[in-house]
């Protein structure tokens, strides 16, 4: 929300985020890009580490309460695995895979 706000306010549109909010943002090192690539993929792989190390296996939630990004993050390695077997362009590759199975990863999960 804060970053589409900050976008709406940077393009001259209408924004709720004002100069004191922004400003207390800005103090706290608030980041206003989103990390993407490897180093974000590393990041939600060394949670998903993490949650295998204190559930037993990777099956997290979609709409994990504690930790919601993984979830989705999780359901997004599915897809974009899916991708892969097609041989649709995606950003997932051997080494992703490797790395996902070395964890006990399910690539599809029963209903």
């Amino acid at each position: 929300k804060q970053r589409m706000e900050h976008k709406s306010r940077i393009e001259g549109n209408s924004s709720s985020l004002n100069d004191t909010r922004l400003e207390r943002l800005q103090l706290i090192g608030f980041r206003w890009a989103k990390r993407k690539g490897q180093a974000s993929w590393n990041e939600k792989f060394n949670e998903l580490v993490a949650y295998e190390a204190k559930f037993g296996d990777c099956h997290v939630p979609t709409k994990y309460k504690d930790n919601t990004a993984l979830g989705r993050w999780v359901s997004t390695q599915r897809a974009e695995y899916r991708k892969y077997q097609e041989g649709r362009r995606t950003s997932m590759n051997a080494d992703k895979i490797r790395r996902l199975e070395g964890i006990g990863f399910a690539w599809f999960m029963a209903m």
